[in-house]
């Protein structure tokens, strides 16, 4: 069975039992994301990003941590990024002017609350962009246009077709990212779609 037709549970399961297939997935799943969070919290170091995120992943791997579902694995992930990205910076005595440089005034508190928020958004975009890059290519191109803020009426005129077919594609369009989001809690992403 490929990975994107197993559900979520039993790619945690996988992953639980060490299974290398599973932990593969989960690296093409992630890797692009987490590089992509760990080079903004390191800005001026970007020749660590990768290594620092290949760290994280065998460090799971060697981990005895069984984990419950889709968000706690999620969580983890982002979270051991951003403990060893500070790690990283604390060993190199730069933590001081690079954390002073993201709060610009701002409480620890507030700082991590934004770093959170940070994570979740680079999550819900890197599942939304995995989906609809998986749709056909007419409701692929229709979506992509609604994102940069197009109405229907534009896409219609940009793609030199009817509105019917526009909304006949996106209906398509939405039940796939519906069916493939239901188990994510990002599903509500739609609604701004």
């Amino acid at each position: 069975m490929e990975p994107l037709e197993r559900s979520i549970t039993e790619i945690i399961a996988s992953i639980n039992h060490k299974d290398a297939t599973a932990y593969e997935y989960l690296y093409k799943r992630y890797y692009a994301a987490l590089c992509s969070y760990v080079a903004r919290l390191l800005a001026p170091l970007q020749g660590e990003v990768e290594d620092l995120v290949q760290e994280v992943f065998l460090a799971i791997y060697e981990n005895e941590h069984q984990f419950i579902d889709g968000r706690e694995l999620t969580n983890y992930l982002y979270k051991a990024c951003y403990n060893r990205c500070l790690s990283y910076l604390r060993d190199h005595r730069l933590h001081t002017d690079i954390l002073a440089s993201l709060a610009e005034g701002q409480s620890e508190e507030q700082d991590d609350e934004s770093i959170y928020a940070l994570t979740i958004r680079e999550e819900m975009i890197r599942q939304l962009y995995l989906y609809i890059n998986e749709l056909p290519t007419e409701q692929h191109r229709i979506m992509m246009l609604r994102i940069e803020g197009h109405d229907w009426n534009e896409i219609a005129e940009t793609l030199g077709i009817s509105i019917n077919t526009v909304k006949t594609q996106k209906m398509r369009a939405y039940k796939f990212l519906r069916e493939h989001l239901k188990d994510s809690q990002f599903s509500v992403l739609l609604l701004f779609l």
